[in-house]
């Protein structure tokens, strides 16, 4: 048994070799996926929080739905600039919320929170943005939203919202958006709310 051919000796060298050459291979393209997928999230980061970032985020009550993971939210928007305490209709305990204030193009000036419970988004919001004015937010478009109305048609009607909240899911969600600069009312506003993404609420003001 202590007797081994030289030629036994050199396949088990060969084959020692080319493992570790895969080793070496895989490990170095596993680096460069890394690599990539950091660079592009410090990218994405360095940019500012955009809309479609902020959209990309599902929230959910507990056992009612999807929720983005507070880890995936942080790698999208960077180290939030604060955190805070906070209450959510259908939980039972404060979820922790937090802000960010790096904003791209597509949020001009607005400041974006997400509140998480037990490491899963149940509210996001963002407010005060400074969006071009929409050709589509006139005071006929917006006489024409009704109750009952869908949040995703009226975003549709109007455009981007000035500023969004939501939280909770079904019975117990609250979505609540409010439209500024509206075409041919300096100063007017209009808020809609929202429960179980139907409308239920909208208030104007300065509209006289």
């Amino acid at each position: 048994m202590k007797k081994i051919t030289t030629i036994t000796v050199a396949l088990i060298a060969g084959l020692t070799l080319t493992a570790c050459g895969n080793t070496s291979s895989s490990s170095s393209s596993s680096k460069s996926t890394t690599s990539q997928k950091s660079t592009a999230s410090s990218k994405s980061i360095s940019s500012g929080i955009t809309l479609a970032n902020y959209k990309d985020i599902q929230v959910a009550l507990p056992n009612s739905g999807t929720a983005t993971d507070e880890t995936k939210v942080k790698s999208m928007f960077g180290k939030p600039d604060q955190s805070t305490k906070t209450s959510i209709t259908g939980l039972d305990k404060e979820a922790t919320q937090y802000t960010w204030t790096n904003v791209g193009k597509t949020l001009s000036g607005a400041t974006v929170t997400a509140s998480f419970y037990d490491g899963k988004a149940v509210a996001k919001a963002y407010s005060n943005a400074s969006l071009t004015p929409n050709s589509k937010l006139t005071v006929a478009t917006v006489n024409g939203i009704k109750q009952g109305d869908t949040l995703s048609s009226v975003e549709a009607k109007l455009g981007t919202p000035n500023a969004e909240s939501i939280s909770g899911s079904g019975t117990l969600s609250a979505q609540i958006i409010n439209y500024t600069s509206i075409k041919g009312k300096s100063g007017a506003s209009v808020s809609f709310t929202f429960t179980n993404n139907k409308l239920v609420t909208t208030t104007k003001t300065s509209f006289n």
